[in-house]
């Protein structure tokens, strides 16, 4: 794949108009149904689960010559597919920003998969987190990308594999959990990660901002042990000025900053491969993540 161009990491203000613009297109918002188990035990027992999935205007299921990069976006604690995507055949604010995105040409038509950390079989929060990954590579992303038209020619680890730079992960507060977790052992999958208002807790609750520099170098030594170098993996972190995960999120970054072999703090993903976005006047809420959002994907997928 050729070497592309990347816009520069300045933050941006959303246009109010990107979110309150309920006419923009003709998107759809449907089911994506699944079953996964209990990867962190011996139990095979089967769990009905679902997504919500972002369509975008002009998606046809009969064109099978058109391919689509994929936003893979997990919720917060205490919320579902719905935070983001609104319900099966719904519209939210996070739709219409979608919408007006591709509409003015920040981004590509993309699919977006919001998906759940939740499950039957455990209330421990941070395990489901940590062990989500299981149920993304094993249950969600074959199934999923066999049904739509991703960049992936076939769901087999190759496919995965050679598409990576057309699939990005990202989470809001508990998801960006989920989102730290999957950078660490997913990269093989995916070249772009968003985590929003949440640190990495590979090494304990809140450790981003407890153990920064303990868990810089956790994630510079999984990057490394990945065979990937430091140019094929992005990461476009962002929290709000009044956020609660801030005081976690900004020691972790600066600790990453200082590991240069690994990660390479910069304006622009044409010189490095890590960014935080401070979103003024936002706090640990939807306005955040649709700032995020507003201001990261056009680094992806732009």
């Amino acid at each position: 794949m050729k070497k592309r161009k990347y816009q520069d990491n300045t933050y941006r203000r959303l246009p109010d108009e990107y979110i309150l613009n309920k006419n923009v297109s003709e998107c759809r918002v449907v089911r994506f149904n699944y079953t996964t188990r209990n990867y962190a035990a011996e139990d095979n027992t089967v769990y009905n689960k679902y997504a919500l999935v972002y369509l975008p205007e002009g998606y046809d299921e009969n064109n099978t010559e058109r391919r689509y990069n994929v936003l893979y976006l997990i919720h917060g604690g205490a919320c579902s597919p719905e935070w983001y995507l609104g319900g099966e055949g719904c519209t939210s604010e996070v739709t219409r920003l979608l919408d007006n995105m591709i509409q003015n040409g920040l981004i590509e038509p993309l699919i977006v998969c919001a998906v759940s950390w939740l499950n039957e079989y455990s209330d421990d929060a941070t395990e489901n987190c940590l062990n989500f990954r299981h149920e993304l590579i094993n249950d969600i992303m074959p199934l999923f990308e066999r049904k739509y038209r991703t960049y992936a020619e076939d769901v087999t680890e190759r496919g995965f594999v050679q598409s990576r730079k057309h699939r990005a992960f990202s989470g809001y507060s508990m998801g960006a959990v989920v989102t730290w977790n999957v950078l660490g052992y997913c990269m093989d999958k995916f070249a772009y990660f968003m985590p929003m208002s949440g640190d990495c807790w590979e090494l304990g609750m809140t450790a981003g901002g407890s153990r920064p520099d303990e868990t810089a170098a956790e994630l510079a030594r999984e990057i490394a042990n990945s065979g990937f170098a430091s140019d094929d993996i992005f990461i476009y972190a962002g929290c709000g000025d009044a956020d609660i995960a801030e005081p976690n999120l900004t020691p972790q970054i600066n600790a990453m900053k200082k590991l240069t072999d690994t990660f390479i703090y910069s304006e622009s993903f044409n010189e490095g491969n890590l960014y935080e976005c401070i979103c003024p006047d936002c706090g640990h809420d939807l306005k955040t993540a649709l700032h995020i959002l507003y201001n990261g994907l056009p680094k992806m997928f732009g």
